[in-house]
């Protein structure tokens, strides 16, 4: 018997309500299907209900949750003996990837995967390697910038997708086989200078990368200033890296933005998912590279000041930033 030893933030009453509030037209669903579950079920439903987003709670269906939430389940033991509660909450019961719409995905991929994986694949490795390379000789279509995201089963029956599409099957596969999977989101340095996704996959002791052809990623990860993951960043684990230590201006301001950039020819590329305050003493963790750190001020006129500076980072040092220096040449 499973049972969620670790659930970060069960709801509370009032948080349920406020929730089924802001549902109209599904509440009535969700009220039924929390009351009438218990112990690790009501665990998975009170998860998704408190984490997915708002437009997935208006048109979650009966099928699809109980596809998500009973194949989570039944799926957890079977590769890992012990899989830790914030693994299996975030990464295997999680069903979305990108803006695939919500659909009972995992009951048919296991269907067709279980099909199609030979008997020597019995390792998570092998299993994932085998699916990866499968979906990789896939047809790849260009974006449209007008088509959404198709859902995995859509994919699969057609052959073929965008990168984005073929990610959103790949790790939809995976979970449905009880592999948790994570997107991850990283930032290139290099002439184009592009915001890149891939997918890693936990084997037991760790995450481990599983970046598709389709994904147009450098070898070896070559450039890489900053990746993202399941609201960590993850670059370390991936590229040696630098930081850079922010010491903050003297007085605060709201009126104050700072920024990290990479350099590209022509134009910046924002690294907008680092978490700085010009007011606290910070550091960032970033690839090898050259960087340009801007502070802005907006005036009362609506204008905007701006400050750059750039800083080169290399593997295993700290580079200061004294943040008060460039505030002074706003002036």
């Amino acid at each position: 018997m499973i049972v969620l030893l670790s659930i970060l933030a069960l709801l509370t009453p009032a948080e349920r309500d406020s929730l089924l509030a802001h549902t109209p037209g599904n509440d009535a669903f969700w009220s039924e299907v929390l009351s009438g579950s218990e112990g690790a079920m009501l665990d998975c439903i009170d998860g998704l209900f408190a984490t997915i987003p708002r437009l997935d709670r208006l048109e979650m269906t009966s099928e699809a949750l109980m596809d998500h939430a009973i194949g989570a389940l039944d799926s957890r033991e079977i590769w890992f003996e012990s899989m830790p509660d914030s693994i299996f909450l975030n990464f295997l019961l999680q069903y979305r990837f990108d803006e695939e719409p919500v659909s009972p995905y995992r009951t048919p991929l296991v269907t067709y995967w279980t099909t199609w994986i030979a008997d020597t694949d019995t390792t998570v490795a092998a299993v994932t390697e085998s699916i990866a390379r499968s979906i990789g000789r896939m047809r790849v279509r260009q974006y449209d910038f007008m088509g959404g995201v198709a859902s995995p089963c859509d994919v699969l029956a057609s052959g073929g997708g965008t990168p984005v599409e073929l990610r959103v099957l790949l790790g939809s596969s995976l979970r449905a086989l009880g592999i948790p999977v994570r997107p991850v989101l990283g930032w290139f340095q290099g002439p184009e200078g592009r915001e890149s996704g891939w997918l890693e996959y936990w084997n037991g002791d760790g995450w481990a990368q599983l970046p598709l052809l389709s994904d147009s990623l450098p070898d070896g990860f070559a450039g890489l200033s900053l990746a993202v993951a399941g609201g960590e960043y993850i670059t370390g684990e991936i590229v040696p890296c630098g930081k850079i230590a922010f010491q903050p201006v003297s007085v605060a301001s709201d009126s104050l933005l700072l920024a990290v950039s990479i350099p590209c020819p022509g134009r910046y590329v924002a690294l907008d998912w680092l978490d700085t305050d010009p007011a606290v003493p910070c550091s960032v963790e970033l690839g090898e590279g050259a960087y340009m750190i801007h502070l802005s001020r907006r005036l009362s006129s609506g204008a905007v000041r701006l400050a750059s500076m750039p800083v080169d980072v290399v593997a295993g040092t700290t580079v200061p930033v004294h943040l008060q220096d460039l505030e002074n040449s706003l002036h």
